[in-house]
């Protein structure tokens, strides 16, 4: 037989699964504590990106921080942390959809760029330097398309590794590991 629990206000189990008296701070850490992992795996499936998971794991208990005033009580907190999480995922998956038709965009321009570039060689008024540049870019534009759009937002756009992994939808050890391989490509080609 179990034993009977005693009348008064709810564990921090049973204020995990619905809204109750416990503090702000108090209740999320609980409802982290009790649904993060599952909340996890459920974003990590979703995105099929672990960084991106836990970005957006983050996210979704900032923003049931800020709603949990608007949580009822005895409503499924569970559930209303699902929908926090689903809610952003979709919208990292959307956000994450332009920003790769963006980068698309983007290496189209740079293969257009190096074949005027290219054109431009055939000039007979060009400076040395700009026929350097030009082979420069075409080569460039040779590249993968991961490796020549993050070389292309490290030199051309001055842009530090953590922006172009947000530009890129990766980490920034990708950024870095995509700087670097189009960095030994081109050397490799220049010699």
């Amino acid at each position: 037989m179990t034993p009977r629990r005693r009348a008064g206000p709810p564990s921090r189990a049973e204020a995990a699964g619905r809204a109750g008296p416990a503090p702000d701070g108090e209740h999320i850490a609980v409802l982290l504590a009790r649904h993060g992992p599952e909340l996890a795996r459920h974003l990590h499936r979703l995105v099929r990106d672990e960084d991106a998971a836990a970005d957006l794991l983050q996210d979704t208990f900032l923003r049931a921080h800020a709603a949990l005033g608007r949580l009822r009580r005895g409503s499924n907190a569970r559930a209303w942390l699902y929908r926090i999480a689903t809610n952003a995922a979709l919208n990292h998956l959307r956000s994450r959809s332009r920003e790769d038709a963006a980068l698309r965009r983007h290496a189209a321009e740079t293969d257009s760029a190096a074949r005027a570039g290219l054109a431009a060689q055939s000039t007979p008024d060009r400076r040395p330097e700009d026929g350097a540049r030009a082979a420069l870019w075409a080569r460039v534009a040779a590249l993968p398309e991961r490796q020549r759009v993050a070389i292309t937002l490290r030199v051309a756009d001055e842009l530090g590794y953590a922006e172009i992994a947000r530009r890129m939808g990766g980490s920034e050890a990708a950024a870095r590991a995509n700087v670097c391989q189009a960095m030994k490509h081109l050397k490799r080609e220049k010699r």
